[in-house]
């Protein structure tokens, strides 16, 4: 399926890629609007540590969190890896190792489902604030926290009582789309019959991905 719309949300992650400098892009909205999709088209061609938390321990957000960077470290040329991925032995040293890379070289780091790692290791906002506030002046890392929990993204991650209040130096909210995107992805159809089946599913990328556009509506609803 192609990547389709967006735009103005590529636009701004290119724009502050293009810096050159420390950034960190915050990305929320409701679930199964596209956020993930957008991340990964923007990351593609570039070199990304790509992080998604589970609804999980701690313990093992730590060892998915080892093994996206010694995959990383793996596809860039910086490790071989014949055996599993080593587990880092805390949050601060596996932060600490991202952060060692990009003082030499531009990076994105993807924490996708942030609120996720939030809950199971409460300590990681403050710790991410001291690493960000410690490096940010010589970083060429571009950290991208993304979450589908809006109120924890707005009260525990934008919010005045974060620790990551005035860290940010962008915010997506990822909105539905629009009927004129979501025409897009249903091909063959006449600009009438795409507003009616845009009617009945809704700015939902993954919904609008499911119609067969081949049957008719009635089929499609049942």
């Amino acid at each position: 399926m192609p990547f389709i719309g967006r735009e103005r949300e590529l636009r701004t992650l290119e724009q502050l890629y293009e810096t050159g400098t420390f950034q960190m892009p915050v990305i929320y909205g409701r679930r199964r609007v596209g956020k993930t999709s957008l991340i990964n088209k923007f990351v593609e061609s570039k070199p990304a540590v790509v992080f998604t938390a589970r609804e999980s321990s701690a313990k093992e957000n730590l060892i998915a969190l080892s093994k996206a960077v010694a995959e990383f470290s793996q596809d860039d040329g910086l490790a071989a890896l014949d055996a599993p991925a080593p587990v880092f032995e805390s949050f601060d040293a596996a932060f600490e190792q991202v952060f060692r890379i990009a003082r030499s070289r531009r990076i994105v780091f993807v924490i996708d489902e942030y609120p996720y790692l939030a809950q199971s290791y409460r300590p990681v906002s403050s710790l991410l604030q001291a690493k960000i506030d410690d490096e940010k002046d010589a970083s060429g890392l571009y950290l991208v926290l993304c979450g589908s929990s809006m109120s924890f993204m707005e009260h525990q991650v934008l919010g005045y009582q974060s620790p990551l209040c005035g860290r940010r130096t962008a915010q997506i909210k990822v909105e539905l789309f629009d009927v004129f995107d979501s025409a897009k992805l249903l091909k063959g159809l006449s600009a009438e019959d795409a507003v009616a089946w845009y009617g009945m599913v809704g700015g939902i990328p993954l919904y609008l991905e499911q119609c067969d556009t081949s049957a008719t509506l009635k089929r499609n609803m049942a």
